[in-house]
C-alpha cells in the first residue's frame, strides 16, 4: 500500500520529486554563495532568498513554455515570452536584495552582488538544466509507453491469429469423413492417400499447430493437403490452380494462417455459384518476406486476399 502511493506517477511522488530538485537546487547555490566554511546564517538567507526568485521562473518555463515549443510559431510562444520572464525575475532578484530584502529582514544587510547579466546566466543553466531533466523523463515515458504498445499489439496480433484458426470450418472434418465413406462404398483407389492425407491434417491441427511458429515447409505442406482433400469435395465447376513456392531457407510463419485464407475462398466459392469458379493460390518467398495471395473468380465477380509476412531473425532459427 505504501509503495503504490508512491508509485512513479503518483501525485505523492511528484511532491517528493519537486522538494528533492529544491533542496539540492540549494545546496549547490549555498555552497557557491557562502562566504565562509561551514555556511554563515546570512549565507542561508541570502540563498533562499536567490531560489525564491528562481524557482518560479523555471517552474513557469517547464509548464508553461516548454509546451509552446510544440506549437507552429515557437518564436513568439516560446521565445520572446521566455525572454520576458528571465528579464522579469532578474529585475525581481535586483530589487529584493537592493531594496526590499531590508524591510524583510532588518537584521541583514544584502546588497545584490551579481550583475544583472550574471543573474541571467544564472536563470540559464538551470532552466536548460531541468529542461534536460524534463526531456529525459518525457524519453522514459515514450519508451515504457512504447513498449506498452508493443506488448498489446502483440497481444493483439495473437488474439488475431487465434481467431483466424478458430475459422478453420470444423464442417471440413465431418465432410470428408462422409466423402470418404463414399469412397469406400465405390472401393475408390484414391481412399488410401485420402484416408492419410487426412489423418496428417487432423494431427496438425490438434497437435503441431499449438506452436508459436512453425517451418514454412510444413504449413506448405499441410496446404497442400488440404486443397487435395477439398478438390475431393468439390464438383467440376470448380477450377482450383496452385502456384506455391518450395521453402528455398529456414523461414517459419504462423501455424495455420495460410489455410484460413484458403478455406474462405472454398467456403464462399462453392456457395450460391451458378458457373464456373476459379481460385487462385499464389505463394513467393523474398528474402525476409513470405508474399501469399488468394484469388476466388465467380462470374461477375473477383476478391482477393492475403498477406506478407515479414520475418523477423527469431523467425530464421
Amino acid at each position: 500500500m505504501v509503495f503504490n502511493k508512491f508509485s512513479e506517477n503518483s501525485k505523492g511522488m511528484h511532491i517528493v520529486q519537486h522538494i528533492l530538485f529544491a533542496l539540492l537546487s540549494f545546496f549547490i547555490l549555498l555552497n557557491i554563495f557562502r562566504t565562509s566554511s561551514p555556511p554563515a546564517r546570512v549565507d542561508y538567507v541570502y540563498t533562499a532568498l536567490f531560489l525564491v526568485t528562481l524557482l518560479p521562473a523555471i517552474y513557469l518555463h517547464l509548464y508553461w513554455l516548454l509546451p509552446n515549443l510544440s506549437r507552429k510559431n515557437s518564436m513568439i510562444y516560446y521565445v520572446i515570452p521566455l525572454l520576458l520572464v528571465a528579464a522579469f525575475f532578474t529585475w525581481i532578484n535586483m530589487q529584493l536584495f537592493d531594496h526590499w530584502s531590508v524591510k524583510l529582514f532588518p537584521g541583514f544587510f544584502f546588497i545584490s552582488y551579481y550583475k544583472w547579466w550574471e543573474i541571467a546566466l544564472f536563470f540559464v543553466v538551470f532552466v536548460s538544466i531541468t529542461t534536460l531533466f524534463k526531456l529525459s523523463k518525457s524519453w522514459f515515458v515514450v519508451s515504457r509507453l512504447q513498449r506498452q504498445l508493443l506488448e498489446t499489439e502483440k497481444q493483439r496480433v495473437q488474439a488475431e491469429l487465434k481467431a483466424l484458426k478458430a475459422q478453420i470450418n470444423p464442417h471440413f472434418f465431418f465432410n470428408t469423413l462422409n466423402s470418404i465413406y463414399s469412397m469406400s462404398l465405390d472401393k475408390d483407389e484414391r481412399l488410401p492417400g485420402t484416408v492419410l492425407q487426412l489423418s496428417e491434417l487432423m494431427r496438425y491441427f490438434l497437435y503441431e499447430s499449438r506452436e508459436d511458429l512453425v517451418p514454412l515447409s510444413k504449413e506448405i505442406h499441410v496446404l497442400n493437403d488440404y486443397i487435395a482433400l477439398q478438390k475431393i469435395r468439390s464438383d467440376e465447376k470448380l477450377k482450383i490452380k496452385t502456384e506455391m513456392e518450395e521453402d528455398q531457407g529456414q523461414q517459419k510463419i504462423a501455424p495455420l494462417l495460410l489455410i484460413a485464407f484458403v478455406e474462405n475462398a472454398f467456403k464462399h466459392g462453392a456457395k450460391g455459384s451458378t458457373g464456373d469458379v476459379f481460385i487462385n493460390i499464389k505463394l513467393t518467398t523474398a528474402q525476409n518476406t513470405i508474399n501469399f495471395r488468394v484469388w476466388l473468380m465467380k462470374p461477375g465477380k473477383m476478391i482477393m486476399a492475403g498477406l506478407d509476412w515479414i520475418m523477423s531473425k527469431e523467425d530464421w532459427n
